[in-house]
């Protein structure tokens, strides 16, 4: 038995076909001193793990019952030595090794399934539980109530994912694109929102996340409340930040770094009200907001303004059509337009 699947299992992160290895093993194997002694020394780094608390708060009580019957086997085995006027070291004997396995895994086993069948059946494992996906296609947005009272509302080119049911001890949610969250309050299960290696955690609160994967930046701020923000490790997270209201985190997909600042709520904010808007925007800026808020594709041809030059632009639409935003974009910025199904085809002067 490999060692890495038996500190696996401790740990209870076997899967279903490797518990049954597992088991397998516990029921025919008869162990070595080695052996012994590489087990006892996994179970006492699985008592003294942080991973699975839930299963580490009984791992003492369990060694220490176990111990007590090779003790006593040991006190046995002293008192017939003795009987006999035999001198011998005080081991037990390689014969009970077998019986101190089945010892071990009738206190251990009870405890460790318990463990995974609970996390299976409660959510830990995802493949136990119902996902819901809802998705906004270009120019669409969507409004999705959960039965926690939270609720999301989804821009467009945007998906989310979550479970039908949540569980007793978290909210988790998956996000790609941008939505904006009102987090209803429970104290007992953190709403935790889950972009790429980022992990947004509230327990009431109301912020916008905007993370497009192949985009530089993951961009979160918050309206109301506070929020964690982690990201990923090997074997960990690693706190970010708190924020405050008025903050927003923004992190580079590129080289791994990120920054707190204030952000402007007009900007940020206002496509919850159907209000396009843009603030000093440059030309590829403008180009893939009207494409997502329109689901259109733009072509670009004629005297496009080069990277040296400043091409900026500010202005905001409500409800609005596309030709009464491109109408007054043009205006402004001297080009033309043609539209043909969902394709523009801009021409700058």
């Amino acid at each position: 038995m490999e060692d890495t699947l038996l500190e696996k299992y401790f740990r209870g992160e076997c899967s279903p076909e490797e518990v049954k290895k597992v088991l397998a093993w516990f029921k025919g194997t008869e162990l070595g001193v080695h052996q012994e002694q590489e087990l006892y020394r996994l179970w006492q780094e699985t008592e003294a793990g942080e991973a699975h608390k839930e299963f580490s708060a009984n791992a003492t009580d369990i060694l220490a019952r176990i111990n007590a019957n090779i003790d006593k086997q040991a006190d046995e085995n002293l008192a017939e030595d003795s009987a006999c006027q035999t001198t011998k070291n005080l081991r037990l004997p390689q014969s009970n090794w077998k019986w101190w396995l089945k010892a071990a895994a009738a206190i251990f086993l009870p405890v460790c399934f318990l463990w995974f069948f609970s996390n299976y059946f409660t959510g830990e494992n995802t493949s136990a539980i119902r996902l819901v996906t809802i998705q906004s296609g270009p120019g669409i947005r969507k409004n999705i109530s959960l039965e926690d009272g939270s609720v999301i509302t989804l821009n467009a080119n945007s998906q989310v994912t979550y479970p039908q049911h949540f569980t007793s001890h978290k909210r988790e949610i998956t996000l790609t694109g941008e939505a904006f969250f009102e987090v209803a309050k429970d104290a007992q299960r953190p709403f935790i929102v889950k972009t790429g290696g980022l992990f947004t955690q509230a327990l009431g609160t109301s912020f916008n996340i905007n993370y497009r994967p192949g985009k530089q930046n993951v961009a979160i701020a918050l309206a109301t409340g506070s929020v964690k923000i982690e990201k990923s490790q090997p074997g960990n997270k690693n706190q970010l930040a708190i924020l405050q209201p008025g903050q927003q985190l923004q992190y580079s997909q590129i080289d791994l770094t990120y920054k707190v600042s204030g952000f402007d709520a007009q900007a940020i904010l206002s496509w919850r009200e159907g209000i396009l808007y843009f603030k000093q925007a440059n030309l590829e800026e403008v180009i893939q907001k009207l494409e997502s808020w329109y689901g259109i594709h733009i072509q670009v041809s004629g005297k496009i303004p080069g990277k040296k030059q400043e091409w900026h632009y500010t202005g905001s639409y409500q409800n609005e059509s596309l030709d009464d935003v491109l109408t007054g974009i043009a205006f402004v910025k001297n080009f033309t337009y043609e539209k043909k199904e969902d394709k523009v085809m801009i021409k700058f002067r």
